[in-house]
């Protein structure tokens, strides 16, 4: 498997196998009492790394390496992987949601047909 990331990620992805990272991890996961935090899903998540229900704890805010950032509670949240590799990661992408509201049109006010 090829692995395209840069040099300064592959360096803060290592954060995640630290012990402290580890615990705090656990205490976010039970913080959201196992439920996926993404808008509409409320998914109970489970453990393992490869059914849609899999516990994800995403940063809010990307830490790009910021220790702060990293490990902040307030920065974390519970998602299923189904979110987390759906709707957050093409929200982070585009930079904007595109959630449609109940009235036919986008949510976020970044989205490029509210301007």
């Amino acid at each position: 498997m090829r692995d395209d990331r840069s040099a300064e990620a592959a360096h803060y992805r290592r954060l995640y196998a630290q012990k402290q990272w580890r615990h705090l991890r656990k205490q976010v996961l039970l913080r959201d009492l196992y439920r996926c935090q993404h808008p509409g899903c409320g998914k109970h998540l489970t453990g393992g790394r490869s059914h849609h229900s899999s516990a994800v704890v995403h940063h809010v805010k990307a830490h790009k390496g910021d220790l702060d950032l990293f490990y902040d509670a307030s920065n974390l949240q519970s998602v299923c992987w189904s979110c987390h590799s759906g709707a957050i990661q093409s929200e982070e992408a585009l930079g904007y949601d595109t959630t449609i509201g109940p009235d036919g049109w986008p949510t976020d006010p970044a989205h490029p047909s509210v301007k």
